[in-house]
């Protein structure tokens, strides 16, 4: 099967069901998948107290998994051993998760929120360090780890990843846009017949913004779709073995989408009319640059994706795939803003 076949099957299969969870992830009860009891209150209708979980947090989860797995697999694709991958891929999600707590706190001054483009900051960098020191002190034991199918398998991977966790802010109601009637006359003509409307007291752009049953831009939904079509365009370029067309275009693609559609989001990202998050991804687009003007294009076969995939296959890996779903679950779906108060009760038309 060819790479542009195996491509156009992506699109055709993840197409609809994208668009579905546009429609159906605003509503109301796509946002806590179920309440565990944790205690009694001290009320006379003896309720409960609950931990929420999310939906939120079961999409972010499935969503890393699957830009990790297809990581895993791109990096397999190019003959990358993969007990090195799983190092790589540990340490770099490990520092991106850092970074996106850490970055948030300090932009929105929130301490329960996570910021993707902190995370894509510092895996970037990081990922670059990783393999530069790596390649400094391994070189004359073992092969060189080429950058830019690395970095490619990277971004590629990162911009699908990112595409479906858009939907995980679908089903919270963060990283809203502007309602349409704010929109300048041109935006509201072409962007106006998109409009979705969020519902469910507990939606952040309710309690936050109090926009409930407001028509506003899906820029959630829009976000998601460009980034994984263009994701996809990446995997087709990664196999056809061009890889710093693959880089250039993910990277450099998803740094400016992100800088663009900031000037449509009504939701708090920091003061001045220039946030930080385009700030930083102004300076990521210039690394970008300077790494595809500087480093030697990477003498590398183009991946086998039928190798790749044959990667997956393994005790290890799998167990690595779940035990990274569960962790992040438990970090990200477990809601720490959301409270239950539970009751239970007695069906007496089944005693």
């Amino acid at each position: 099967m060819s790479n542009g076949l195996i491509c156009l099957l992506l699109v055709l299969i993840s197409t609809p069901l994208l668009l579905k969870a546009y429609q159906i992830l605003p509503r109301e009860r796509f946002q806590i998948i179920g309440a565990i009891p944790r205690g009694n209150t001290s009320s006379r209708a003896g309720g409960w107290t609950g931990t929420n979980l999310t939906y939120y947090g079961f999409i972010l989860a499935s969503a890393t998994v699957t830009a990790v797995a297809l990581f895993f697999v791109l990096l397999a694709a190019i003959g990358i051993d993969k007990n090195i991958s799983l190092w790589i891929i540990a340490f770099v999600v490990i520092l991106s998760l850092i970074g996106a707590k850490l970055i948030a706190k300090l932009v929105e001054k929130k301490k329960n929120t996570l910021t993707v483009a902190g995370g894509a900051t510092v895996g970037l960098y990081a990922m670059t360090l990783t393999l530069t020191t790596y390649n400094g002190f391994y070189a004359d034991v073992h092969h060189v780890i080429p950058l830019f199918p690395v970095m490619a398998a990277l971004t590629v991977s990162f911009i699908i990843g990112e595409g479906l966790g858009r939907l995980a802010c679908i089903s919270f109601g963060c990283c809203y846009g502007k309602p349409i009637t704010e929109l300048s006359p041109l935006s509201k003509r072409l962007l106006g017949p998109f409009g979705v409307e969020f519902h469910g007291r507990t939606k952040k752009i309710i309690y936050a913004s109090g926009l409930s049953g407001v028509k506003v831009l899906p820029i959630q939904a829009i976000t998601s779709f460009v980034y994984i079509q263009c994701g996809i365009v990446g995997i087709y370029l990664f196999f056809e073995g061009k890889f710093a067309a693959s880089f250039a275009l993910c990277a450099i693609f998803s740094l400016a989408w992100r800088i663009f559609s900031e000037q449509f989001r009504a939701d708090y990202r920091g003061e001045g009319k220039i946030s930080t998050y385009q700030i930083m991804g102004f300076i990521n687009i210039f690394f970008c640059l300077a790494l595809l003007y500087f480093v030697p294009p990477s003498h590398c076969e183009a991946g086998n994706f039928i190798l790749g995939l044959r990667s997956l296959w393994s005790p290890m890996v799998i167990l690595f795939l779940q035990i990274m779903w569960l962790i992040f679950f438990l970090y990200t779906g477990i809601s720490r803003v959301i409270g239950a108060t539970l009751t239970f009760h007695i069906r007496q038309n089944q005693i």
